[in-house]
């Protein structure tokens, strides 16, 4: 059943449109970033979008056309609605399927795979926020015997990959699963990454003449200051408290940073209406800062941000952070980084190299939060866990005061930040990376025993509707009934084989019912014939216009078929 993978053409495939309108978020930017970077390179020979209806394909089709539009008219992009998922999961040989998230859909796609696709192509998904105490069902979804060793969850920092397999252990541990038998997707340590364009050049930094950083300044009536971008979401429930850094701001003064010659941007996304941002503002102006405020910069005014400053600060302590975009921009537009010592940050910032980490101190018992979190918003446990976890202030205070007086320095971690995001977070270069991932997964080999294993194994969590119903009906179309049950066809029935009447049928349901494994069925049922030799000829017929599904499910579609004819009296027990 399997092939080599490079012998036939080369299909990616996906369940979600990456493509997404809102806010611009870090999870949004990722994707939307990813998928152009993909079709940019264009390592396969097609792309296959399963999406979940009609205005997400033409949402999706718009922004193709205004991207890439090359792909579209050579036919390697083709986008479906996910009804027609199973059908071409058995007819096409996949390469892989990557989706935007390893938990909406994964298990369910490995499943399908498992029983449809004639080659168990890798599945992976890329982690984003990992800290939703309402995902762990998801996590536990994906411990059972259907697991592929060309699988991945492809975590987006080592923090996150750790954080990964303790879920996976906790819940094999609290259930007695046994790891060879209930296995996980391998965690993959695979970045995000940052667009080259969207960087600014290394001379608008330091350059005198007109500049978009210039006019940024100018734009935010600020002078030659010493500028600290803050660029986040502008909120402690997601990602930052600003108070403390605002507090380390003092106290870097008193560590030789001169108050006058030098200014905050705060900067990112908020809600609109939301008084917070603001609040954050007068409090800073309470304190005797100077900070400006600029909410939901889009991209040019984000890539001007980074020009007109001159360190970036991020002290994040809420785990909702799993990777840290803004890091790994503002490296790669050459600002040195103040960040903390946290989740993904510490990947990106090598200290005393390309910028500052800040030590954290965080919580090591979590009981009360853990069960309140089972009636709380993701918000407000957020900002519980958040508010216990400390960016040394003694040190922020130091790296503020640091790199606040020291030009040289500030250009020297600046230029070397930059060249090592363009080296290892360029997406040109994570692409590159997840291409061959993607080829040495499809490369594992499986053998005939474990394949077989794989494909026959039933998700725990899968609802068997024949079994769990049984006591709602008086008999079921077993063996015990088709034993004892003979059929003929109606009069309605002969119209419907002749064409006379046409066939009826709702939306969704086309897929189900094959028009002439119907009318054979009604043919052969012309005179009285025992219902288990017309179900064995409607799934030989079946087998014909189906040729790739598997026997038993053939067995189920014929069986779908005839008790359909029997519910509109197409056919009666003789």
């Amino acid at each position: 059943m399997v092939s080599s993978p490079s012998s036939r053409p080369r299909i990616w495939c996906t369940l979600d449109a990456f493509v997404e309108g809102g806010s611009i978020l870090g999870r949004r930017v990722a994707n939307s970033t990813f998928l152009r970077a993909l079709l940019r390179a264009d390592p396969f020979d097609g792309y296959h979008f399963f999406l979940p209806g009609t205005p997400d394909g033409e949402a999706l089709s718009r922004w193709l056309e205004e991207h890439f539009p090359a792909l579209l008219r050579r036919g390697a992009i083709h986008i479906k609605q996910r009804t027609h998922l199973d059908r071409h999961l058995a007819t096409v040989r996949y390469h892989c399927l990557h989706l935007s998230d390893p938990v909406s859909h994964y298990t369910q796609a490995a499943q399908l795979r498992n029983a449809l696709a004639p080659f168990l192509f890798p599945l992976t998904g890329t982690t984003h926020s990992l800290s939703y105490a309402r995902f762990m069902p998801e996590y536990a979804r994906h411990l059972w015997p259907g697991v592929s060793p060309r699988d991945a969850i492809l975590a987006t920092s080592e923090s996150a990959r750790q954080v990964l397999n303790t879920i996976f252990s906790d819940l094999r541990r609290a259930y007695g699963l046994d790891p060879t038998d209930f296995p996980s997707p391998r965690a993959v340590l695979l970045p995000l990454g940052v667009e080259r364009e969207d960087l600014p050049d290394v001379g608008e930094r330091w350059e005198n003449g007109p500049s978009p950083g210039r006019a940024m300044r100018d734009r935010l009536n600020l002078g030659e200051e010493v500028v600290f971008l803050c660029l986040a979401r502008l909120s402690p429930y997601s990602k930052m408290d600003a108070l403390p850094l605002f507090s380390a701001l003092r106290r870097a003064e008193s560590l030789g940073l001169p108050p006058d010659r030098c200014a905050l941007i705060l900067a990112g996304w908020a809600e609109e209406g939301d008084a917070l941002p603001e609040a954050l503002l007068d409090y800073a102006a309470g304190m005797g800062l100077r900070a400006r405020l600029f909410p939901r910069p889009g991209n040019e005014e984000r890539r001007a941000l980074y020009a007109a400053a001159d360190v970036f600060v991020s002290p994040s302590d809420n785990i909702q952070e799993t990777f840290g975009l803004t890091v790994a921009e503002a490296g790669g537009a050459s600002l040195p980084v103040i960040a903390s010592d946290f989740d993904g940050y510490r990947d990106i910032v090598v200290h005393g190299e390309t910028g500052l980490l800040i030590p954290t101190i965080g919580f090591a018992q979590t009981t009360e939060t853990e069960l309140r979190s089972l009636f709380w918003f993701d918000n407000q446990y957020h900002l519980a866990l958040a508010q216990q976890t400390v960016v040394e202030p003694a040190a922020l205070a130091a790296a503020l005061a640091r790199l606040g007086t020291d030009a040289a320095l500030r250009r020297r971690l600046g230029l070397a930040a930059r060249e090592r995001v363009l080296r290892l977070y360029a997406w040109d270069q994570i692409i590159t990376r997840m291409v061959d991932l993607w080829d040495e997964l499809a490369a594992l080999p499986l053998s005939p025993e474990e394949e077989s294993r794989i494909r026959a194994a039933v998700h725990p969590l899968r609802m068997s509707f024949a079994r769990s119903f049984q006591a709602h009906f008086s008999r079921t179309l077993g063996p015990e009934t088709l034993a004892g049950l003979t059929l003929r066809a109606t009069a309605a029935g002969a119209a419907l084989y002749r064409e006379v009447l046409p066939l009826p049928q709702y939306a969704g349901m086309e897929h189900l019912l094959d028009k002439n494994s119907l009318h054979r069925m009604l043919l052969a049922a012309r005179k009285p014939i025992p219902a288990a030799l017309l179900l064995d000829r409607l799934a030989a017929s079946l087998a014909e216009a189906l040729p790739h599904m598997p026997p038993p499910l053939l067995q189920e579609r014929a069986s779908f078929s005839l008790l359909w004819a029997l519910k509109h009296d197409y056919l009666e027990q003789a």
